[in-house]
Protein backbone atom coordinates (compact mmCIF):
# COMPACT_ATOMS: atom_id res chain seq x y z
CA UNK A 1 0.00 0.00 0.00
CA UNK A 2 1.62 3.32 -0.90
CA UNK A 3 1.74 5.93 1.37
CA UNK A 4 0.71 9.67 1.14
CA UNK A 5 2.67 12.52 2.34
CA UNK A 6 1.51 16.57 2.77
CA UNK A 7 2.76 19.65 2.66
CA UNK A 8 1.42 22.69 3.42
CA UNK A 9 2.72 26.09 4.37
CA UNK A 10 4.84 24.81 6.58
CA UNK A 11 4.13 21.35 7.16
CA UNK A 12 4.36 17.96 5.15
CA UNK A 13 2.21 15.12 6.47
CA UNK A 14 -0.93 12.47 5.59
CA UNK A 15 1.06 10.17 4.65
CA UNK A 16 2.77 13.28 3.90
CA UNK A 17 1.99 16.80 4.49
CA UNK A 18 3.87 19.73 4.39
CA UNK A 19 2.49 23.06 5.73
CA UNK A 20 4.34 26.10 6.57
CA UNK A 21 3.60 28.41 9.61
CA UNK A 22 3.23 31.33 9.71
CA UNK A 23 0.08 33.21 8.32
CA UNK A 24 -1.12 29.50 8.93
CA UNK A 25 1.97 28.42 6.73
CA UNK A 26 3.67 28.84 9.59
CA UNK A 27 5.28 31.87 9.85
CA UNK A 28 4.03 33.10 6.61
CA UNK A 29 1.17 35.64 7.63
CA UNK A 30 3.08 36.57 10.78
CA UNK A 31 4.50 39.38 11.22
CA UNK A 32 7.31 38.22 13.22
CA UNK A 33 10.10 36.00 12.82
CA UNK A 34 10.84 33.70 10.05
CA UNK A 35 8.51 30.72 8.40
CA UNK A 36 8.57 26.82 9.75
CA UNK A 37 8.24 23.68 6.82
CA UNK A 38 7.77 20.87 8.56
CA UNK A 39 7.06 17.56 6.66
CA UNK A 40 5.39 14.77 8.86
CA UNK A 41 4.07 11.21 7.48
CA UNK A 42 0.89 10.52 9.22
CA UNK A 43 0.96 6.80 10.04
CA UNK A 44 3.94 6.55 12.00
CA UNK A 45 4.52 10.32 13.15
CA UNK A 46 7.97 10.82 11.96
CA UNK A 47 8.76 14.23 10.50
CA UNK A 48 11.48 16.43 9.23
CA UNK A 49 11.57 20.37 10.03
CA UNK A 50 13.76 23.50 8.86
CA UNK A 51 13.27 27.41 9.14
CA UNK A 52 13.29 29.95 6.12
CA UNK A 53 14.91 32.52 8.28
CA UNK A 54 13.51 35.67 8.90
CA UNK A 55 16.59 37.23 6.74
CA UNK A 56 14.99 36.06 3.95
CA UNK A 57 11.81 38.09 4.61
CA UNK A 58 13.60 40.89 4.66
CA UNK A 59 15.75 44.04 2.31
CA UNK A 60 16.70 43.11 -1.25
CA UNK A 61 16.63 39.24 -0.08
CA UNK A 62 12.94 39.08 -0.20
CA UNK A 63 12.50 41.05 -3.17
CA UNK A 64 14.27 38.28 -5.11
CA UNK A 65 12.26 35.79 -3.16
CA UNK A 66 15.10 33.84 -2.06
CA UNK A 67 12.48 32.08 0.59
CA UNK A 68 11.13 29.83 -1.96
CA UNK A 69 14.43 28.42 -2.88
CA UNK A 70 15.06 28.09 0.79
CA UNK A 71 11.88 26.08 1.50
CA UNK A 72 12.57 23.79 -1.58
CA UNK A 73 15.96 23.05 0.15
CA UNK A 74 14.19 22.29 3.29
CA UNK A 75 11.60 20.08 1.36
CA UNK A 76 14.50 18.17 -0.38
CA UNK A 77 16.09 17.63 2.62
CA UNK A 78 13.27 15.71 3.90
CA UNK A 79 12.52 13.92 1.19
CA UNK A 80 16.15 12.54 1.28
CA UNK A 81 15.95 11.93 5.04
CA UNK A 82 12.50 10.70 5.62
CA UNK A 83 13.07 8.33 2.13
CA UNK A 84 9.98 9.67 0.77
CA UNK A 85 10.02 7.97 -2.29
CA UNK A 86 8.10 9.01 -6.15
CA UNK A 87 5.21 6.45 -5.40
CA UNK A 88 4.38 8.33 -2.46
CA UNK A 89 1.44 11.43 -2.95
CA UNK A 90 2.73 14.06 -1.23
CA UNK A 91 0.28 16.25 0.12
CA UNK A 92 1.27 20.21 0.18
CA UNK A 93 -0.43 23.14 1.01
CA UNK A 94 -1.47 25.86 -1.21
CA UNK A 95 0.51 28.85 0.21
CA UNK A 96 2.60 30.64 -2.23
CA UNK A 97 6.01 29.89 -0.52
CA UNK A 98 5.83 26.52 -1.16
CA UNK A 99 5.08 27.43 -5.14
CA UNK A 100 8.49 26.32 -5.76
CA UNK A 101 8.22 23.01 -3.88
CA UNK A 102 5.26 22.04 -5.76
CA UNK A 103 6.39 22.90 -9.50
CA UNK A 104 9.62 21.32 -8.74
CA UNK A 105 8.53 18.11 -7.09
CA UNK A 106 6.21 17.81 -9.64
CA UNK A 107 8.92 18.28 -12.24
CA UNK A 108 10.84 15.27 -10.88
CA UNK A 109 7.59 13.24 -11.07
CA UNK A 110 5.90 13.00 -7.77
CA UNK A 111 2.47 13.31 -7.39
CA UNK A 112 1.70 16.54 -5.45
CA UNK A 113 -2.12 16.66 -4.00
CA UNK A 114 -2.88 20.52 -3.48
CA UNK A 115 -4.74 20.20 0.19
CA UNK A 116 -5.16 22.49 2.98
CA UNK A 117 -3.34 20.90 6.42
CA UNK A 118 -5.06 20.29 9.80
CA UNK A 119 -4.88 18.57 12.48
CA UNK A 120 -1.66 16.47 14.02
CA UNK A 121 0.91 18.27 11.45
CA UNK A 122 -0.21 22.10 11.49
CA UNK A 123 -0.09 21.65 15.49
CA UNK A 124 3.29 20.56 14.79
CA UNK A 125 4.34 23.18 12.57
CA UNK A 126 2.52 25.61 14.99
CA UNK A 127 4.46 24.32 17.45
CA UNK A 128 8.05 24.45 15.56
CA UNK A 129 6.84 27.86 14.67
CA UNK A 130 6.52 29.21 18.06
CA UNK A 131 10.06 27.58 18.82
CA UNK A 132 11.27 29.48 16.45
CA UNK A 133 10.20 32.71 17.91
CA UNK A 134 11.73 32.08 21.45
CA UNK A 135 14.99 30.95 19.57
CA UNK A 136 14.71 34.90 18.24
CA UNK A 137 14.47 35.85 21.96
CA UNK A 138 10.57 37.14 21.19
CA UNK A 139 10.06 36.12 24.60
CA UNK A 140 9.05 32.82 25.98
CA UNK A 141 6.78 30.07 24.98
CA UNK A 142 4.05 31.38 26.73
CA UNK A 143 4.16 34.82 26.06
CA UNK A 144 4.64 34.04 22.53
CA UNK A 145 1.80 31.82 22.26
CA UNK A 146 -0.38 34.74 24.22
CA UNK A 147 0.41 37.16 21.62
CA UNK A 148 0.11 34.82 18.71
CA UNK A 149 -1.94 36.92 16.32
CA UNK A 150 -0.98 39.48 13.86
CA UNK A 151 -2.42 42.56 15.58
CA UNK A 152 -0.74 41.50 19.12
CA UNK A 153 2.79 40.84 17.10
CA UNK A 154 2.09 44.04 15.63
CA UNK A 155 1.37 45.93 19.27
CA UNK A 156 4.36 44.18 20.35
CA UNK A 157 7.04 45.53 17.71
CA UNK A 158 5.39 49.27 17.90
CA UNK A 159 5.91 49.25 21.80
CA UNK A 160 9.94 49.22 21.32
CA UNK A 161 10.18 49.68 16.80
CA UNK A 162 13.77 51.05 17.34
CA UNK A 163 14.67 47.35 19.19
CA UNK A 164 12.25 44.98 17.80
CA UNK A 165 11.69 46.24 14.06
CA UNK A 166 14.76 43.47 13.15
CA UNK A 167 12.41 41.03 14.63
CA UNK A 168 10.13 42.10 11.91
CA UNK A 169 8.97 40.73 8.10
CA UNK A 170 10.12 44.54 6.85
CA UNK A 171 10.29 42.91 2.98
CA UNK A 172 6.66 43.22 2.95
CA UNK A 173 5.11 45.86 0.64
CA UNK A 174 2.63 46.93 3.94
CA UNK A 175 5.20 47.49 6.48
CA UNK A 176 6.26 50.88 5.81
CA UNK A 177 2.63 51.78 5.98
CA UNK A 178 1.67 49.98 9.57
CA UNK A 179 4.84 51.21 10.48
CA UNK A 180 4.21 54.93 9.89
CA UNK A 181 0.84 54.23 11.55
CA UNK A 182 1.84 53.85 14.91
CA UNK A 183 1.55 57.31 16.07
CA UNK A 184 -1.96 56.83 14.72
CA UNK A 185 -4.42 56.72 17.93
Amino acid sequence: MAHASSFCRGTWSSNWTIPAIGGRQSGWGDLLGGVVIVMRRVETGEYHSGEVPLELFQGPAFKEQLYREKALEIALKGIERLQITKEEPLHVCSGYILSKIRDELQAEGYEIVTVKITGLTQDLAEREFKRSLVRLGIGDEETVSEMRSFDAFLGWAMEDLDGRERFVKTGWKAWPRLKEGRDSP
